[in-house]
């Protein structure tokens, strides 16, 4: 056979045989919808058969009342008349050779229809209506006590105790997709009080004692221990998923979930179903949900090293794009919930610093794109791209983790890319108005050195940049606006730098906005010169800075800003003196770095008053934003007597608006 005829034997053999698989399998597809239509029409003509008895039955009961005379006729003669629908039962399976199988027993009569007799028809009928049919409605189930939830709970009943907790959940309201078939998963509480506390009591007691459902190889013990912690943790996760009104139940639902971690990958489809609703919970309002949401997805993220890998990324992912979906906006509000995301981000990258190198890298890579874009092409999509919270905030939670794990061996290679991008934004928006943006990034570089120990960046040209700038100029004390409207005018541009980006151009010409900045700019100036005052360089490093403020301080004429600069001064001027001094007693040179580490540490237990001047700042700002939140927390609750006095302050400001008018229409 020659190789041109073998490829055409091949090629019909393969249409051949394609042919046929694809008639079997639609053949074997008719045949199994065919087998489908008639057991469906079967269930049909069950239920009409049901229907009919139902109906029968209830005529004879009726007949009592109709016609008594006529039912005890038919009593006397032949009762089996009145017994429809039991002598049946027992006709079949007399006929038919069954004894005690005719019962209304659901485990017997599963196997009734291998012994009825297939060419009895009467018999099939009377076979299909009792296995359809109970003999007698059930009794409804006994409501769940507080007696048996201890009892359940304390002897560690695990399937009891899933029951009751499939049916809290469900009392609740929730939708749960429980596999169970029986009615102990759909019971009643005898107190409504009970229904949550079932929930915690299980969850607590079951999470307590994973160790009992595993086997000594890390897998569960069997079929049905798997199953059972199936329902729990698919009942678990709808129950958080869906309910979080309460912050406690939702909180300790997820602590709950924790120890079954290590356990969730023998479960298809479940790690992924946890991780998303964990994930999801990160950026709760109630912190402590947010908590005992990440302790799941931090859980899944560091489980053993065989099977972490799987989740890990998404997980690493997962919080970061919490971070920016919730940083969207950057207010008082949602402050503490960004705060707490970047904590988060910074935590959990530290768990694998090889993966955490390759996520920084790529995230930060692309934050240089958008800025590179931007500097290419200043097209308002491109400047949106940048000039935003989520960007803003994405740069300062990679500051974080580099500065944070900044050894060379660990994140320290990224500091320098994320530096460079920040600066690279501050130069490409230099307008007056833009100045806040400058200072959030000047304020998360010093947050860098800080933490870097005291890596050098030069934050203190762009900080000087801001305050010689003509737009930034103090050297007359009077505003814009007139005397007699000074106090509201400076009111109505006041502006909170810390929650603003950019401001307008009539604030950016206001007193009140130059003011804002040069105390910010201050602020961050000492906290720079304080990271770096331990530095054996450090006077010379710094005689720019000292020479620009003494020249500013002789141009500021408002008296709050001509004091902080002051202080400034004097305190650089002792911590100068302290330094040089210490470094005269020493006999080391530049060259020689251990002894220099050695002088640094020294200088830095010791202290200095430019240091100590920063840290009473910092505590004065600390103490400061913490009674604006609560004030702030203050307001927002609503109660009756602020709803009144709001009323009665209306009232009279609309009455003293009607007196001066009346006073005015009568001087007129």
């Amino acid at each position: 056979m020659t190789t041109k005829d073998k490829k055409s034997f091949k090629k019909y053999a393969k249409k051949h045989l394609a042919t046929v698989i694809e008639s079997r399998r639609k053949g074997a597809k008719a045949k199994k919808e065919k087998m489908e239509r008639v057991e469906r029409r079967k269930i049909k003509e069950a239920k009409e058969t049901e229907r009919e008895e139902r109906e029968h039955v209830e005529q004879l009961e009726r007949l009592k009342d109709t016609d008594p005379e006529f039912h005890s006729y038919l009593e006397s003669e032949d009762p089996t008349l009145l017994q429809f629908g039991q002598d049946d039962m027992d006709l079949v399976g007399e006929n038919s050779g069954s004894d005690a199988s005719t019962e209304a027993d659901e485990g017997d009569l599963e196997g009734l229809e291998d012994d009825l007799s297939d060419d009895d028809e009467d018999g099939e009928e009377g076979a299909s209506r009792k296995e359809r049919q109970p003999r007698e409605p059930r009794a409804p189930l006994k409501r769940v006590t507080k007696e048996e939830l201890k009892a359940v709970v304390d002897g560690k009943k695990i399937e009891a105790a899933i029951d009751i907790f499939v049916s809290a959940a469900r009392e609740l309201g929730f939708n749960i997709k429980d596999a169970g078939k029986s009615d102990k998963a759909r019971r009643k509480f005898e107190e409504p009080s009970l229904v949550k506390e079932s929930l915690v009591s299980v969850a607590r007691c079951l999470g307590q004692n994973v160790s009992s459902l595993i086997s000594g190889k890390g897998t569960f013990k069997n079929h049905k221990t798997r199953y059972l912690v199936k329902r729990l943790l698919i009942a678990l996760v709808s129950v958080i998923a869906e309910g979080g009104s309460d912050a406690n139940l939702s909180a300790t639902l997820l602590h709950a979930i924790a120890p079954f971690v290590p356990v969730l990958h023998y479960i298809k489809g479940l790690t992924k179903t946890v991780l998303k609703t964990a994930l999801n919970l990160c950026a709760n309002l109630e912190e402590r949900i947010r908590v005992a949401a990440y302790v799941v997805v931090r859980a899944i993220a560091t489980r053993a090293t065989g099977t972490r890998s799987m989740y890990q990324s998404t997980a690493f992912k997962g919080v970061f794009l919490a971070l920016i979906r919730t940083a969207h906006q950057y207010t008082i509000h949602n402050l503490p919930v960004v705060s707490f995301l970047m904590n988060c981000v910074v935590d959990l990258y530290g768990t694998d610093m090889e993966a955490a190198y390759q996520h920084v890298f790529v995230y930060t890579r692309q934050l240089a794109v958008y800025l590179r874009a931007v500097l290419q092409q200043q097209s308002q999509a491109n400047v949106r791209a940048v000039f935003n919270w989520q960007y803003l905030n994405a740069l300062r939670a990679w500051g974080l983790v580099v500065s944070t794990y900044s050894e060379p061996a660990q994140l320290g290679p990224m500091i320098h890319p994320v530096v460079q991008i920040a600066l690279g934004v501050m130069d490409l928006f230099s307008s007056p108005r833009m100045f806040p943006m400058h200072l959030h990034m000047l304020e998360m570089l010093n947050h860098i050195s800080s933490r870097a120990d005291g890596a050098y960046i030069p934050v203190a040209s762009y900080l000087l940049r801001i305050l010689t700038s003509p737009a930034m100029s103090l050297g007359k004390e009077s505003g814009s606006s007139k005397r007699s409207r000074d106090g509201k005018r400076e009111q109505e541009d006041q502006v909170d730098l810390q929650f603003t980006m950019r401001v307008k151009k009539s604030q950016s010409r206001g007193l009140a906005y130059r003011l804002s900045v040069w105390q910010e700019a201050l602020y961050l100036l000492t906290e720079h010169m304080a990271t770096h005052s331990s530095n054996v360089g450090f006077p010379e490093a710094f005689w720019s800075v000292e020479s620009t403020l003494k020249k500013l301080k002789q141009e500021v004429k408002i008296p709050k800003i001509h004091s902080q600069i002051s202080t400034i001064l004097k305190h650089y001027d002792t911590t100068v003196k302290k330094l040089q001094a210490k470094r005269d007693q020493g006999n080391f040179g530049p060259c020689d770095v251990t002894a220099v580490k050695q002088f640094e540490d020294e200088m830095k237990v010791a202290g200095n008053p430019l240091a100590q001047y920063h840290a009473s700042l910092r505590q004065q700002r600390v103490a400061a934003f913490a009674a604006k939140q609560k004030a702030l927390k203050e307001q927002q609750r609503t109660t009756l007597d602020s709803v009144v006095d709001k009323k009665r302050g209306g009232k009279r400001r609309q009455s003293a608006r009607q007196d001066a008018d009346d006073n005015n229409q009568d001087e007129a």
